[in-house]
């Protein structure tokens, strides 16, 4: 168990409970921060996680997350859950944090299925890890922290009638429900929200071919079927007029398109539908990497230059890692444009239309079509009960949200109307405004200071 030799934090004073929702690195990072507070006598955190399935389901590929466990980190493993150790609790909890929950003490401690992990890490030349490898990770930094974790689906946020803490309604696997009987200071919502989907418009009498369409979450947990789609349209030989289609040009298509490379279809024909003509990649750079960590010199930059730097680094951009496996494909093109709706014939083919990004609108024809075109960042909304209604307009909508945005406090909580009238909810993953790398796993030590800060 992870201990450092500090003082204790004094039993008299009240803890300060936070709950998290989902069990991935945002959620070990304040886990493992909260402990080593506590032990340094410096702030009485509580940590609960609310994990729907098991930690670090995304990353694990156990057939519930976004990868088939595989691939590698786009991020360096030094990047680990208290990166980048310029605390502002001090350099005493930067020490501790490295002691007990660094990469490298994992790797050094042990652990079964590592141990001789550290040498044979470094003796392959420190790659990135593989995201199993970093969900056993996510998990051993969890356990050390001695965080609750609750195995249920969260399935509401209500306020107290004092307005300052959550009440937390949830589902057990077996659908059984729970209202929690602890009370929660705060809480704190991670993960990427549920894949988003184009719309599908079948002809009259025309059944949907679901085992030829998938999305960003279900090709990961459909693997066989993609593979027996593959398998039977080699076989027919569809390929040679109808591609196999990915929409999206971000991290999660990239991820795909690496997957599909690998597993047979490197010499298929592949297009990938987005408004870019091209797959942009991201490398390790100084000058930009410093941008993470420093946080006045990012206050400094105009809103358009934060999103602009914010959309070249996160947005559209495929890092080294996975670029260089992909550039193995053969006949991959890029369709510049926006996918618009799927259409289904009553024979079953499949109809991408796709607005061009010369105003010509065109219909692909694919065998198989993965939307990988984002996730609902914003799916917590619909838990906040009493939450007034967002205006029906799409385009007003958004415009409330990226107020919010704007709004948001430096702990990386909601703030403005009506979250003032809530206890704090705290959404990293829409934190671009205040700094580049809340919201992914370039920071995640700085993002917990960020959200415990808030409390002590």
């Amino acid at each position: 168990m992870a201990t450092t030799t500090a003082r204790k934090t004094s039993t008299k004073s009240s803890p300060v409970r936070i709950a998290v929702i989902g069990g991935g690195p945002k959620a070990a990072a304040i886990a493992a921060k909260a402990k080593v507070l506590r032990d340094l006598g410096k702030a009485n955190i509580q940590v609960t996680i609310f994990e729907a399935e098991h930690i670090g389901a995304f990353w694990s590929g156990r057939q519930t997350g976004y990868t088939d466990g595989e691939q590698r980190l786009c991020t360096i493993a030094e990047r680990d859950v208290g990166y980048p150790y310029n605390s502002m609790f001090g350099s005493e909890v930067d020490t501790a944090m490295a002691s007990n929950f660094s990469w490298g003490t994992f790797l050094h401690g042990r652990t079964p299925g590592y141990e001789h992990g550290y040498s044979t890490w470094v003796d392959a030349g420190r790659k990135p890890p593989r995201h199993k490898h970093f969900a056993d990770y996510l998990q051993w930094v969890i356990d050390e922290s001695e965080a609750s974790v609750v195995y249920e689906r969260v399935t509401a946020l209500d306020k107290e009638t004092d307005g300052k803490h959550w009440r937390i309604d949830s589902r057990k696997a077996d659908g059984s429900a729970s209202t929690h009987r602890t009370r929660f200071n705060a809480v704190v919502v991670t993960g990427p929200g549920p894949a988003n989907r184009l719309a599908i418009k079948p002809a009259k009498g025309a059944i949907v071919p679901e085992s030829r369409i998938f999305n960003g979450s279900s090709f990961w947990s459909r693997r066989n079927e993609v593979l027996e789609a593959l398998d039977t349209a080699t076989k027919e030989n569809s390929y040679s007029n109808n591609p196999i289609v990915i929409v999206g040009a971000g991290g999660t298509a990239a991820a795909i398109l690496s997957w599909l490379v690998a597993n047979g279809a490197r010499d298929l024909p592949i297009q990938m539908v987005a408004g870019q003509p091209t797959l942009y990649t991201r490398v390790d750079s100084v000058f930009e990497n410093r941008l993470f960590t420093d946080d006045e010199q990012w206050l400094t930059l105009s809103s358009e230059m934060r999103k602009a730097f914010f959309d070249r680094l996160n947005r559209g951009v495929v890092w080294a890692t996975v670029m260089d496996h992909v550039s193995s494909a053969t006949n991959f093109t890029m369709v510049v444009g926006r996918a618009q709706t799927i259409r289904v014939s009553k024979s079953g083919d499949i109809e991408l239309s796709v607005k061009r990004d010369d105003g010509v609108t065109v219909g692909l024809r694919p065998s198989m079509l993965i939307d990988a075109s984002g996730f609902n960042a914003w799916w917590f909304l619909s838990l906040v009960q009493g939450l007034p209604a967002l205006p029906a307009a799409k385009s007003k909508r958004a415009k409330q949200r990226d107020q919010w945005q704007i709004n948001m406090g430096n702990g990386l909580q909601l703030a403005g109307q009506p979250w003032d009238t809530y206890p704090p909810l705290h959404a990293p993953m829409l934190s671009s405004n205040l700094g580049p790398g809340f919201g992914s796993l370039m920071v995640l030590g700085a993002m917990a200071d960020r959200v415990i800060k808030a409390h002590t």
